[in-house]
């Protein structure tokens, strides 16, 4: 499992080398990431939060959305090339491991991480477990037709290579977070389903 773990660390690592240099959203990841922004603003909008982290925040994307909309946040990743990203644009992020987070935060979010675990439940369980009352994941929507076709025609024409998903399900998520006393409140499919915004709110 160790070793799993390390090899997918790698995978990370790889994926983000030279990003400073190289960094460019297509037309379409343009389009999709402000689909994307569009929703959460809706759903933070609607909720008491003041402290957020980003767990797992690559080039600091969605970190960047939180940071301007003004709460206390903070975003950490284990690759060392995606937090020299993050810091080379100014965001608050550090180089840490999830299980090593004490600190609870209003909101955890977490965009795009736990499918590429073989056994997500514990680091699940993690993002819970430094929440004080909310938990944002963005996950891709395995059911989605779109979003198969273009992840297929993206390796085809480009020759992107994304780190592995293990092809859970929505449901897959919202089961696991039930169990351990975090509710679905909102379940947002955004731009035609490719992926789905889920929002839990700790359990009373």
């Amino acid at each position: 499992m160790i070793d799993g773990y390390n090899k997918l660390y790698g995978d990370w690592e790889k994926r983000w080398k030279n990003s400073q240099e190289k960094e460019q959203l297509s037309l379409l990841g343009r389009r999709m990431f402000k689909s994307k922004i569009k929703s959460m603003a809706e759903i933070i909008s609607d909720i008491p939060v003041q402290t957020v982290i980003e767990v797992g925040c690559g080039l600091g994307y969605t970190l960047d959305f939180y940071c301007r909309r003004g709460f206390d946040c903070i975003g950490i990743d284990i690759a060392e090339n995606a937090v020299a990203c993050c810091k080379n644009k100014g965001l608050p992020v550090i180089r840490e491991d999830l299980e090593n987070i004490d600190e609870k935060y209003d909101l955890v979010s977490s965009d795009g991480m736990l499918e590429h675990f073989m056994d997500f439940q514990p680091y699940a369980r993690h993002l819970m477990r430094i929440s004080r009352n909310y938990v944002l994941l963005i996950q891709p929507n395995h059911d989605s037709f779109v979003g198969k076709t273009l992840v297929y025609l993206s390796e085809l024409i480009k020759g992107d290579k994304n780190v592995f998903e293990y092809n859970f399900r929505i449901n897959d998520f919202i089961t696991v977070f039930s169990r351990n006393g975090f509710d679905v409140v909102k379940n947002i499919p955004v731009f035609q389903d490719v992926f789905r915004i889920l929002l839990f709110q700790k359990r009373r």
